[in-house]
């Protein structure tokens, strides 16, 4: 007898480990009282009051969109005019480019990874994605039934090169192309952030393999307007206009992020590519997926986006508020760092953004740890290879002695385990995190 799902459909079952950890905080916050806990599950910045971020120099724009504007469809499946000429100002125009780029609304930056997915690669190709990633990538995988190969994202403290050159020549080799994601400023969940250097020889590889079939690489940029060092950071997509025809870099930006207006759900890929009647048939393919499946973008959020990115005065007041919270994250950042290196607790390398993770390469101990911090009221997400703490969530208070408090944990489990930790690479990836 039949199911009422397909066969496609077996097996698709959220595991949503943030809203489970998000939910045990929250429990205890209502039992002990919020200075007892430690919420470092929310991916979302809150203040040092503990209150969540909202920018006026946002919020105050949006206040003059005109009821209109925010109940009306967009003008376009693919983005108002206006909110594609702004996507291209924010990204290019702001640090000195002048790049030809098709624009795509989509919502959030979850709407570009899923399209990108679903429009490059047949159900039962493979795409690929770093071992220590955001966790609905693999839903998203899931969905559009595409497995996934995993590189290893680190070689020690760097991007691990040789790792990436070997998935992709083993997928270029068995079906004729690569689908490759790369999230990068402010990796989730490490904070990871590619050099130069790493991005030069990431494409250069990429140029050469291209020669076997095409290459889509997916540049996850969702946490951009929070790396160090601003613009300057979007000078690198002057690179991706010098890769070869069988090329296609889509870039999948996140609006409703740099704006911390999460819930508008607004975003957009950017497409780049010499090949420009690939180009043009793969933003007609999008096009038609947003049509078939979220229609239109908020049209109220790309409104106010359009009004910050075009106008002077709105973009630097927006600059000034943000970069302050940037710099908020760096000293965050640095108390749990130096505090980790004191008392010995690993970390991956970290440069910038709204995440830290602790390395657990043993994932017994890791799950037990996870387990265990919640008996001392502290949240974490677990996802592959250790525990992401947002450390965009938790104030400066909470994040002193929070590495030792850690640490004390840790040991007593190893200690009852008597059984030391693995090295990395031991273990698959086969956690079903989810974890913006």
């Amino acid at each position: 007898m039949k199911d009422f799902i397909s066969e496609y459909a077996h097996g698709k079952e959220i595991v949503d480990t943030v809203f489970e950890a998000a939910s045990g905080a929250i429990s205890a916050i209502k039992k002990h009282g919020d200075d007892a806990v430690v919420n470092g599950a929310f991916g979302t910045y809150f203040k040092e009051d503990k209150t969540f971020l909202t920018f006026d120099s946002v919020y105050r724009v949006f206040d003059k969109v005109p009821d209109f504007q925010k109940g009306k469809y967009a003008s376009s499946i693919a983005g108002p005019p206006e909110f594609q000429e702004a996507v291209k100002e924010w990204l290019f125009k702001s640090a000195g480019l002048d790049i030809d780029a098709d624009v795509i609304a989509t919502p959030g930056g979850t709407g570009a990874l899923s399209s990108t997915t679903k429009n490059t690669l047949a159900p039962g190709e493979t795409v690929i994605h770093p071992d220590i990633g955001w966790g609905p990538y693999k839903t998203i995988a899931k969905e559009n039934n595409t497995p996934v190969e995993y590189y290893q994202l680190f070689d020690g403290d760097a991007f691990n090169l040789e790792s990436f050159k070997a998935t992709c020549t083993k997928v270029m080799k068995d079906q004729g192309k690569v689908l490759a994601f790369i999230n990068d400023p402010c990796q989730n969940p490490t904070g990871y952030t590619m050099s130069q250097e790493e991005w030069d020889d990431v494409l250069s590889f990429i140029n050469e393999l291209s020669e076997q079939g095409p290459f889509i690489l997916l540049h996850d940029i969702a946490y951009i307007d929070f790396n160090q060092k601003g613009d300057d950071y979007k000078k690198l997509f002057e690179k991706f206009t010098t890769m070869n025809e069988n090329v296609l870099t889509v870039i999948a930006f996140s609006a409703s992020k740099t704006l911390t207006a999460y819930g508008w759900r607004v975003g957009a890929q950017v497409l780049i590519s010499s090949n420009e009647e690939g180009r043009r048939k793969f933003k007609h393919a999008c096009g038609n997926s947003a049509r078939g499946g979220w229609s239109t973008v908020n049209n109220g959020g790309m409104v106010c986006f359009s009004e910050i990115a075009l106008n002077e005065n709105n973009k630097a007041a927006y600059m000034k508020e943000k970069n302050a919270y940037v710099t908020l994250l760096k000293e965050r950042a640095e108390i749990m760092i130096e505090e980790a290196k004191d008392v010995g607790l690993p970390l991956y390398p970290y440069h910038e953004g709204f995440f830290i993770t602790i390395r657990i390469d043993d994932q017994v101990v890791k799950n037990e740890l996870h387990l265990k911090l919640k008996n001392h009221n502290i949240f974490f997400v677990n996802v592959y290879g250790g525990l992401r703490v947002a450390i965009c969530s938790i104030p400066k208070t909470k994040l002193k002695g929070l590495a030792k408090r850690v640490k004390n944990v840790l040991d007593e489990i190893v200690e009852d385990e008597e059984t030391p930790l693995k090295e990395s690479g031991d273990e698959t990836n086969d956690e079903a995190n989810t974890t913006p």
